[in-house]
């Protein structure tokens, strides 16, 4: 629906992107970042919002240290995971 935004897909895409570069031994291609972030984001409570009002609201909501936690733990899990069992050869 155009006008809504999840902004869990942002923070575990953000988080993708700060992590997978100082793994250097895991697959980033497009399909193993696309798996590692379906994997996360199927695990974790979806934020939607419809303004960039809301979306700050969520930022200050993501600063509080267990969300950020949750995040990481989620993410770092899927990488493992998919990096695991990559979806090609």
């Amino acid at each position: 629906m155009e006008g809504l935004r999840n902004t869990t897909e942002e923070d575990v895409e953000e988080m993708l992107n700060r992590l997978l570069p100082t793994m250097p031994n895991v697959c980033s291609c497009e399909t193993c970042r696309l798996d590692m972030a379906t994997y996360a984001l199927n695990r974790l409570k979806p934020n939607y919002v419809r303004s960039d009002k809301g979306a700050l609201f969520h930022k200050v909501d993501i600063s509080a240290p267990q969300a950020k936690t949750d995040i990481l733990a989620t993410v770092v899990n899927a990488i493992s995971i998919i990096s695991a069992h990559p979806n090609h050869d």
